[in-house]
This record gives C-alpha cells, sequence and structure tokens, in this order.
C-alpha cells in the first residue's frame, strides 16, 4: 500500500512539473530558425543588390536569423536560377532576381533549364525603380532626339550599354531599336554596376541604368538622363512615352522566389513580415532617401496573376531577342 502511493505521489509530480518545465523551454520557431541564403544572379553594386541587401538587413533584425545575399552572376541568369530550383524547399535558399528576366528565360530558352511556372513559387514582387538612359556630361547629346537623329544618319555607330541578355534593360533597349526605327548597338554586360564606369571612360555612348545608381552620377555632375521609361523620383526627364514611344516601357520589377513546393507556412512568414517592414516609417523614410519605391506585392493569387502576365508580356519576344537561339 505504501509503494502505491508513493507511485501515486511521483506521477503526480512528474505532471506538476511538465508545465513549467515545458514553459521553460518553448517550442522551436518553424519557420525561419536558421540563416537564409537568398541568391542573386545580379552583379554586386546593382540595384537588384543595393536593394536586397538592405532589405535583407531588415528582415534580420525582424527574424533574429542571418539573410545572407550570394552573387552569382553569369549564364544570363540561369547559374543562379538553376541552383535555386533544385535547392532543398523549406524556405532557406531563395532566388532574387528580375521578374521579366525569369520570364524572358521561360519563354525563350530551347532547354528549358528553368520555367518560372514550373520550377518556383513566388513569395515577393516589387517594382523598384525607373530605367533611364544616361550621358557623360561632357556629350554633344544635349537630348533624347539627339541620340534618335544621330542613330538615324549612323546606324550601329552608337553603342549602349546594358545588363544582361533577357533583362528588362537590355530589352527596353531591344524595343527602342523596333519602335522607334534606328539601330543602335547593343552591349549587354554583367551587371548594370558595369555600365556606369564604361559610359565615363567613353567606351560607350549611352548607359541604360536605373536611376537609383544614376542618382549620385547625375547629382556630381558627371552623367546627364535623357530618357526613363516612367517618371523618375530623382530626375526631370521625359519618358519614352512622352517622347512618342509607349512601347518602350518594360516594369523593372524584382523578385524574391522559393524552390517549388515551398511550405504554406514559408510564404504566409513572409507575406506577414513584408507587410509589417513595408508600412514601417523609418523603413520607409530610409528607402525614399535612396529613391526605391515601397510597394510589395505579396499573397498567392496576386503574386500568380503577375507571373502570368509577365510572361504573356515576355512572349511578344523573339528567342534571338530574348538572348536565345532557335532550336
Amino acid at each position: 500500500m505504501k509503494k502505491r502511493n508513493i507511485l501515486f505521489t511521483l506521477l503526480a509530480m512528474m505532471l506538476v512539473l511538465s508545465g513549467p518545465v515545458s514553459s521553460v523551454f518553448p517550442a522551436e520557431k518553424e519557420y525561419p530558425n536558421k540563416p537564409i541564403q537568398i541568391i542573386l544572379p545580379h552583379s554586386a553594386g546593382g540595384g537588384i543588390d543595393i536593394y536586397l541587401r538592405l532589405l535583407a538587413e531588415e528582415l534580420k533584425k525582424t527574424w533574429k536569423v542571418p539573410v545572407n545575399i550570394l552573387n552569382k552572376p553569369g549564364g544570363g541568369g540561369v547559374i543562379a536560377a538553376s541552383e535555386v530550383a533544385n535547392a532543398p524547399k523549406d524556405g532557406y535558399t531563395l532566388l532574387g532576381m528580375l521578374l521579366g528576366q525569369l520570364a524572358a528565360l521561360t519563354v525563350a530558352d530551347p532547354k528549358k533549364q528553368v520555367d518560372l511556372k514550373r520550377d518556383y513559387d513566388p513569395l515577393a514582387v516589387k517594382s523598384y525603380a525607373s530605367m533611364v538612359i544616361v550621358v557623360r556630361n561632357e556629350s554633344n547629346f544635349k537630348s533624347f532626339d539627339d541620340v534618335l537623329d544621330y542613330a538615324r544618319k549612323k546606324p550601329g555607330e552608337l553603342i549602349i550599354g546594358t545588363s544582361e541578355l533577357g533583362s528588362t534593360i537590355y530589352l527596353e533597349a531591344v524595343l527602342l531599336n523596333r519602335y522607334a526605327n534606328v539601330k543602335i548597338t547593343i552591349v549587354p554586360l554583367q551587371g548594370t554596376s558595369e555600365i556606369i564606369p564604361n559610359v565615363l571612360g567613353g567606351h560607350f555612348q549611352l548607359g541604360f541604368i536605373n536611376d537609383v545608381l544614376a542618382k549620385p552620377q547625375v547629382a556630381s555632375g558627371k552623367m546627364r538622363p535623357l530618357v526613363g521609361d516612367a517618371k523618375s523620383l530623382h530626375f526631370d526627364c521625359p519618358t519614352f512615352a512622352e517622347k512618342g514611344y509607349p512601347q518602350v516601357a518594360l516594369t523593372n520589377a524584382m523578385s524574391i522566389m522559393g524552390p517549388k513546393g515551398l511550405p504554406p507556412a514559408v510564404a504566409k512568414e513572409w507575406e506577414t513580415t513584408l507587410g509589417v517592414i513595408m508600412k514601417d516609417p523609418d523603413f520607409i523614410t530610409a528607402y525614399k532617401k535612396l529613391g526605391f519605391n515601397i510597394g510589395m506585392i505579396t499573397g498567392k493569387e496576386r503574386l500568380e496573376k503577375r507571373v502570368n502576365e509577365e510572361i504573356e508580356k515576355y512572349s511578344n519576344f523573339t528567342p534571338e531577342e530574348l538572348g536565345w537561339k532557335k532550336k
């Protein structure tokens, strides 16, 4: 009888203790609970790189885990995009890439190495800057009309530096040639950060970059903006539409993607966290100083709609224009 009482007493003590002990050691957070890596097919120092590094700092503050940016340019974006497509489906290896570039790969790559709808779950899409054509301040081109006049008189002589084949900037240069009926030689580089030194060094007469990168060069008197695909927050220069070429306008959107099959909790956490960050007054002030727009698209239905629109938009280009050869 005494042994039975002792057993009951021990069991009761264990039940009493189990509550406090579990509260001392709370359950591990589902996501994220370890470092996140965002892989970019864009060079360090470019607009996408700057934006995502700043966003990564905000995410780190909120989640209390490292959010690292890894630059892997090359292969028209295929190298970085393939790595993420084949990564574990846990939300810890993600892709930070221009949505248009990924749509271009989806439409044009004959090998279908990556496919926007087949291989990825979108977490966020953001239109972040105006794309502008710039010249050195010493250039004889004082306006966009000057450029068109020269290009028509001397086809192929003018050179414009852009980002990678299939990127939004590269394709806008293609559209400029098409709809303005001119022939400007387009030189695609590994990233927008390479365009500025080539223009300042006199290697290219024209550069096509986002206005965030152009801002310090214009402010210091080294460069002059001539025209943009949308109204800039920094410069008083006309848009292509205002100059009679509304077709020369692809929305330059940055996307954050995970491999297809992410757990619903991952998408929900990104949607919730980004919703809070985008309303933070300090964050808004800091980003506006850099010239970035604040709006961000999240949520499954809105993201799927935007992805479908982007694929349709880039389907209007030939594989050659998108940087690929037909089979």
